[in-house]
Order: C-alpha cells, then sequence, then structure tokens
C-alpha cells in the first residue's frame, strides 16, 4: 500500500512538475519573443537595417536576393511608409505563441503604429512573424507589413500551417470615439 501511494505521489508530482516546466516555457518564450519583436521593430525606426537583417528569418533574406538586395527591399519599404518626426517606434503585442513540441516556437507578434492619416489620429496595426529553433531563447522574424501575405509559405517553408496571421488595419481614434455608447451624466441631487 505505500508503494503505490508513493508511486502515486511521484506521478502526481511529476505530472505538476511538466506542467509548471511547459508554463514557465511559454511564459519565457513570450518574453523573449517581446524582447526580440521589440528589438526588430526599433531596428526599423532608426533605419539600422544590418541589426534588422540579423534579425529577420534567414529565408526571407534568401528570398529577397541576399543581405544587400534584402537591405534594399527593406529601406525602400521603409521610406514608403517613412515615420514622422512625432512618431515613436510601434508597439509589441503578443498574438499567439506555438510550439511544436521539440525545439521550435512560433509566433505572430501585433505592431501598432501610431499615427496621423490626412490630419486623423490613427492606429496601424501590422504582424511579424517570428520563429525560434532553439526552444524560444532567440527569435528571428518576417515583417507581414513588407510582404504580401500569400508569399509566407513560400518565404517561410516551415510556417505552422495552424498559425493565423491577422489582416493589417487601421483604426481611427474618431472613428471609435464615435462608436462608443454615450455614458449618461450622473444626476445630482437634490437637496432639502
Amino acid at each position: 500500500m505505500q508503494v503505490a501511494k508513493s508511486i502515486t505521489f511521484s506521478l502526481l508530482f511529476s505530472c505538476y512538475f511538466l506542467s509548471s516546466h511547459a508554463q514557465l516555457d511559454s511564459t519565457a518564450a513570450t518574453h523573449q519573443a517581446l524582447v526580440f519583436a521589440d528589438s526588430i521593430v526599433r531596428a526599423n525606426f532608426f533605419q539600422d537595417w544590418k541589426t534588422y537583417t540579423e534579425l529577420s528569418i534567414p529565408s526571407a533574406v534568401k528570398y529577397y536576393g541576399g543581405k544587400d538586395g534584402f537591405r534594399d527591399y527593406i529601406s525602400n519599404m521603409y521610406y514608403r511608409n517613412e515615420p514622422v518626426m512625432e512618431e515613436k517606434p510601434e508597439t509589441v503585442h503578443m498574438v499567439t505563441l506555438m510550439n511544436d513540441d521539440i525545439n521550435q516556437w512560433q509566433c505572430v507578434i501585433e505592431k501598432t503604429r501610431t499615427t496621423k492619416i490626412e490630419m486623423r489620429d490613427a492606429k496601424i496595426k501590422t504582424y511579424l512573424v517570428g520563429q525560434s529553433l532553439d526552444n524560444g531563447a532567440t527569435w528571428k522574424f518576417i515583417d507581414i507589413s513588407h510582404n504580401d501575405i500569400k508569399n509566407v509559405i513560400y518565404i517561410m517553408p516551415q510556417i505552422f500551417g495552424t498559425l493565423a496571421i491577422p489582416d493589417a488595419k487601421t483604426i481611427y481614434d474618431d472613428d471609435i470615439a464615435a462608436k462608443e455608447p454615450i455614458k449618461p451624466k450622473p444626476q445630482k441631487k437634490k437637496k432639502k
């Protein structure tokens, strides 16, 4: 009977340890992905094409003709959507994180750019697809805003088939304000 209790305890402890270890892995992978995503966003914002290239998925660099061709392509894309003086680097937010139960993790990270379009405040949401081949420790990315989403499978053939990539969108602040319900003002109580 004591042996059965010991085995049961060992199995329960192992299950708890494995589930908490998996949770720690996804938490650490998320943190690392966001750190690396922030680095590639800042490299783009400050036109640091060397760092941007180093943080890009190697197959994307190859797809555009090697480092020089890739840097030319990325810098041309940058100047088409060049940030204005008042803008700050985009913010990043994890949308999806997946792994293949080996060492590979992939993710979708939303980038939000706060800007003005035709004198209207707007937020432009685009996406990065990230890949880690060392259990979430280091990450490389492909910027979907610089690529046609249909080409992602050619640029990154090892992309998980279940990794959903949202479409880019532009959200105007005044549209959001117009859609929000008007809250009635609280009435003051009359004093007697």
